[in-house]
């Protein structure tokens, strides 16, 4: 999450403006002295700062992470008259950030090898809220649309694409030209709209050609996004008016709107679901993404620190001081097709594999190796248990034969002793009646029994023995007790025999060791409490160093089974029998570990009883104090007795040591013995299961193994299939791609014949437009001139022809006039005269006197009007002499008229010719594109034939996916089942060993027999665990040959899936270099076509015109032809008049 970078710059000041300012700046913090508001910002330019300065900050960064597919946005923003324009546009001798950021983006793609780009250029204006495209003027009223693909963009804008960083600067001059620009009080060029400069730079690697498997196919897009705003003013300063009022309320409307955008953001609002209002603006509509979307921003927060504009500049201040706590969250955008998502899967599975591959080999050997040291240690082990086995077997026979012996020894003198006793006391009976000392060892009950044994054990651990009460009750007979006594005997030779069986009804024989309690010596008390505390304590330190040690040996247990339960995880499905034989040696160890704890207690109660027959033999031999003839005739048996007791007693000791071994050997022999009993039991019952489970196992092997060779052939025949199908597509393929490249390069050749006419055609429009068109437009415009100024002059001719027409006409009246007059007078002379002739004679003198006076006067009148009459004919021969020229000059013009006629029907045929020709190319056009869609249509077809085969790879993948399913599912069965036999077996176990306890004397004396019979069953089952061993690691061999073979057809089903995928890489690739090339032959059209629609409406105009002036000169000759009719009628009539005249 980046947020938003934002630089504050300063406009230089006059050094008035100077003087009176309140700001300050320091670092990059601004601040008014004593006043509590202060702005910190990233960066604070003062007024001595240039713009490369401010370029370098962030600008610099934001243009380079362009290239590498990160959307950004730089846009300055202040009041009017804040340098804004200048800050993003410069000038030449200090450029702005637009033309630098244009120079570095084109500089930093030139370093870039390894990647190919293609770069468009977009110039847009939002002026009053209406969005115009500055590269096509005639684009107006743009609307903003939105979609998946392209996101929010402006439909109908032109994007250019671009090479050089000269053609970029061109088209933005281009642009500029076509921004409106306003005169304002404050600034004589204010913008008057906002611009927006949008770069959109795609990109690919340049590898994907060559080696279209190893690429991943993406195209980044991303777009550089730099804005001039117009800035916001007050009416009262601009002094805007009318159109400027209206443009400086929709500048203010849209940037109050980007306000509460910003603040809203800096909020939070739209993080926790609240409305932002970007639609509120079509300026924070088109920038949305980069306010707080995916886009690196950075704001130029331009302000002016003269003291006029406070309130201004402190509103500018707290926008960016909000636009600090907006954060964008940039992406690489990157477009993605199917078959590139496949590839970078593909890859990232390889290099999984590749790892898994490497973790395995480097781990796997080791595990293996240690867990086969494992068993040898588990099999030497067991070895050297029966080895020790055997020895304690032989060590165990020379013990009990030696026990025997020495039991056999104490039974002979407690006979002896008690029979001697007998006797001894039927004769004190008889000779002294004293008391009477009974010895009833008949049918005593189980309760009493229990107290002479709690009796015993207080004698043996107390220091004072007491005295038992003797039983009341009739006596018996000495025959009965004979008898009873013999039944004692054979009794306590049976429970030697059982060694304590539970089930007893015969009298514990250690009550038989004593029939009275007498006084002992306190030393012989002594001796037996030392041995006593000797042997409890010796009896405690082995019981607490069994348990130690069979506390360590239940750690080491665990241990070893957490190691090997985190082997089994980490280990190989190959290594799970191994696994199973380490589990169950761990649970028969503990088995025996608890066996012998038992018969740790079972030859402890032993010792307990050989100790207290040899206490019972020491006491003996000194019941009665007072037969001492009996023992003194005795005495040297009792010695003999007491060297082979205290001999007894030193073997005894001997013997206990050779005990606690025995026991030690003893209870691991029985330990082993009831481990290797549990095993033969689980063993044989295991086998009968893993026979079943075996035969199973072959039977559902044999079963999946004629499934999978019969999937085998299937997939074989399907692979042959396949491969017959895929060299069928691929032979159509060539054959298409044969035919496309063929097609390809006539389209190309038509592409380039088409081009080349074109650039003909456009040579030839140019040139006709240069150099015919200009120069037939001069001579029409130069003909019309020369037309409207002989107009002229004729209408000028015809004004003084009409003012002396008229005063012709008023001479004429006068001339008339005064003909009349004059022949009136002539009327009046000859009249005088034939009055004079007749009255001649008559008045002869009368007349002499008059006529000299009269007729002077009349000659001249009459020369005059011959001279006017003269003057009149010369004028109007002058007329007709004019006349004369303006009916040549009218000759003139009308054979100038024809010659316009004649060059606009050559124009015009050759208009017609060109748009035949257009038409031609038109059509052929067409025909490209039909080739076109034929082409499209065929690599649909292509596409649906490769979507066909990828949907049969699918199924051929689901289908393996599922025999591989069933073949887990049927382990996990198996394994389900094994640990279902292992619980079965665990049961019957814990049920024999229930058992084993309630037969433990059978099998103790059984145990020499069945010993053979166990280690030659032990070694049957060696071998047959071995051969079974042998014939998992064929069935896993089997797997592992099963399991190539799927790796194997797994590997030629990604070839021919790689393969397919470079077909659709290749396909892709040329369908995007003729969308590239259509698009260039349409940009083409395009620009042909508006130029022909230029020329056509210049034609149109021209001929527009050529039709006005025909009208306008059909007009004036018609004008002139009935002022010339109508003259040349008056003249006809004046010469008319003349010729009468005269």
């Amino acid at each position: 999450m980046d947020r938003i970078h934002v630089t504050v710059r300063a406009r230089p000041l006059s050094p008035e403006d100077a003087k009176t300012s309140l700001w300050r700046l320091s670092g990059n913090s601004i601040f008014i002295p004593n006043h509590s508001s202060t702005f910190e910002f990233d960066q604070v330019f003062d007024e001595n700062s240039k713009t490369s300065e401010v370029y370098e900050t962030r600008t610099k960064d934001i243009v380079a992470a362009a290239v590498s597919g990160f959307n950004g946005t730089v846009f300055a923003y202040g009041q009017t008259n804040s340098g804004k324009t200048h800050t993003m546009r410069g000038s030449k001798a200090e450029p702005g950030v637009i033309p630098r950021a244009v120079q570095d983006l084109f500089h930093i793609l030139q370093q870039d090898v390894d990647r190919e780009f293609l770069l468009r250029m977009s110039y847009m204006e939002i002026y009053n809220e209406e969005i115009n495209d500055l590269l096509a003027p005639e684009h107006r009223k743009l609307q903003i649309h939105e979609n998946i693909e392209r996101g929010i963009y402006v439909a109908g804008l032109r994007e250019e694409i671009v090479t050089s960083s000269e053609q970029v600067l061109n088209l933005m001059e281009f642009g500029e030209s076509h921004r409106h620009i306003g005169e304002t009080n404050m600034n004589l060029y204010s913008s008057r709209s906002h611009t927006i400069f949008r770069m959109i730079i795609e990109s690919r690697d340049r590898n994907q050609d060559e080696s279209t498997s190893s690429s991943c196919d993406a195209v980044r897009v991303s777009a550089l996004n730099l804005v001039d705003l117009a800035g916001s003013e007050r009416a009262a300063k601009t002094g805007a008016e009318g159109v400027r009022l209206k443009e400086g309320s929709h500048i203010n409307k849209s940037l109050m709107t980007l306000g509460t955008v910003i603040k809203k953001l800096s909020e939070g609002v739209e993080s926790q679901g609240g409305h932002v209002p970007y639609r509120d603006s079509k300026l924070t509509r088109i920038l949305q993404s980069a306010l707080g979307g995916n886009a690196n921003t950075a704001i130029i927060c331009n302000i002016t620190l003269a003291q006029i504009h406070t309130d201004e500049t402190k509103s500018s201040l707290q926008f960016a001081s909000r636009a600090l706590r907006v954060t964008n969250c940039a992406k690489i955008n990157e477009i993605m097709t199917d078959a590139a998502l496949l590839k970078r899967q593909k890859k990232e599975i390889e290099e999984l594999r590749a790892k898994l591959t490497g973790f395995r080999s480097e781990h796997l050997e080791e595990e293996i190796l240690s867990l086969r040291n494992t068993l040898l240690q588990s099999e030497l082990e067991r070895e050297r248990i029966a080895l020790e086995l055997e020895e304690k077997k032989k060590t165990q026979g020379e013990w009990e034969k030696r026990v025997h012996e020495q039991a056999k020894r104490i039974e002979n003198l407690s006979s002896m002793v008690l029979f001697s006793n007998r006797d001894e006391n039927v004769k004190y009976t008889k000779k002294e009646k004293r008391r009477r000392d009974t010895w009833c060892p008949g049918n005593i009950s189980q309760a009493h029994l229990k107290d002479v044994h709690s009796s015993i054990h207080t004698d043996v651990s107390t220091t004072e023995p007491i005295r038992p009460k003797l039983e009341m009750g009739p006596l018996v007979p000495f025959n009965k007790l004979l008898d009873e006594d013999f039944n004692v005997d054979d009794s306590c030779k049976k429970e030697e025999d059982d060694k304590g069986d539970a089930n007893n009804d015969i009298p514990n024989p250690r009550a038989l060791l004593l029939v009275t309690n007498r006084k002992r010596d306190s030393s012989w008390k002594k001796r037996l409490s030392m041995e006593d505390n000797k042997y409890i304590q010796q009896q405690s330190e082995y019981d607490s160093l069994r348990e130690s040690e069979a506390i360590l040996v239940i750690k080491r247990l665990q241990e070893q089974i957490n190691v090997l339960e985190m082997e089994k995880l980490s280990s190989q499905q190959n290594l799970d029998t191994v696994y199973d034989l380490a589990t169950e040696q761990n649970v028969s160890a503990r088995e025996k570990i608890e066996e012998l704890n038992d018969e740790l207690i079972k030859a402890k109660e032993a010792a307990r009883v050989a100790n207290e027959q040899l206490i019972s033999s020491k006491t003996v031999s000194c019941i009665d104090d007072e037969n001492v003839d009996f023992i003194a005739s005795v005495s040297t048996g009792i010695e003999d007795v007491m060297s082979e007791v205290q001999n007894s007693k030193e073997t005894v000791q001997s013997v206990l040591l050779m005990i606690d071994d025995a026991t030690k050997s003893f209870s691991a022999l029985c330990h082993t013995f009831l481990g290797f009993k549990t095993l033969i039991s689980q063993d044989s019952a295991g086998q009968k299961l893993i026979f079943n489970d075996c035969q199973k196992l072959n039977s559902c092997l044999t079963q999946t193994i004629s499934e999978l060779e019969n999937q085998k052939i299937l997939l074989d025949s399907q692979l042959s299939n396949i491969q017959k199908f895929l060299e069928e597509s691929k032979l159509d393929a060539q054959n298409s791609h044969n035919s496309l490249q063929e097609r390809f390069e006539q389209q190309e050749l038509e592409n380039q014949d088409l081009i080349s006419y074109i650039q003909t055609l456009e040579k030839e429009i140019a040139c006709l437009t240069s150099s015919s068109v200009a120069k037939e437009k001069e001579t029409l415009r130069k003909d019309l001139e020369k037309a409207k100024t002989k107009m002229k002059e004729t209408e000028s001719k015809l004004k003084i022809a009409m003012q002396e027409k008229t005063k012709l006409e008023g001479e004429k009246a006068y001339a008339e006039r005064e003909i009349k007059r004059l022949h009136g007078q002539n009327s009046r002379l000859e009249r005088d005269i034939s009055k004079c002739d007749s009255l001649a004679g008559k008045s002869s003198k009368m007349f002499d006197t008059q006529r000299p006076k009269d007729l002077p006067f009349s000659l001249e009148e009459y020369k005059k009007l011959e001279v006017y009459a003269f003057e009149s004919e010369t004028r109007i021969t002058s007329l007709e002499e004019e006349i004369s020229v303006a009916l040549n000059e009218k000759e003139e013009v009308i054979s100038i008229n024809e010659a316009l006629n004649s060059t606009l029907e050559d124009l015009s045929e050759k208009l017609r010719t060109s748009t035949s020709e257009i038409s031609d190319l038109n059509e052929e056009i067409s025909a490209v594109k039909q080739r076109l869609e034929e082409f499209d249509i065929n690599q649909e077809k292509l596409k649906s034939s490769i979507k066909e085969l990828v949907e049969e790879k699918k199924e051929l993948s689901m289908q393996l996916t599922n025999a591989l399913l069933e073949i887990e599912e049927e382990r996990a069965i198996w394994s389900a089942n094994e640990k279902a036999a292992l619980l079965a077996i665990e049961a019957q176990a814990r049920s024999n060993n229930e058992k084993i306890t309630s037969l433990s004397t059978e099998l103790s004396e059984n145990l020499k027999i069945k010993l053979s019979t166990v280690t030659e069953e032990r070694d049957k089952l060696i071998t047959e665990m071995e051969d079974q061993q042998k014939h998992v690691i064929e069935v896993e061999l089997q797997l592992k040959h099963c399991q190539d073979e799927l790796s194997r057809e797994n590997d030629h089903m990604k070839e021919l899936s790689d393969k397919i995928s470079s077909m659709e890489v290749q396909m892709h690739a040329d369908k995007v270099t003729n969308i590239n090339k259509t698009a260039e032959f349409r940009m083409m059209l395009r620009g042909t076509q508006a130029k022909l629609d230029a020329h056509r409406l210049r034609y149109k105009e021209a001929m527009e015109e050529l039709d006005a002036s025909k009208i306008k000169y059909k007009e004036a000759s018609e004008k002139l032809k009935d002022m010339l009719r109508s003259q040349g009628l008056e003249l006809m009539d004046l010469k008319k008049q003349l010729a009468a005249a005269k």
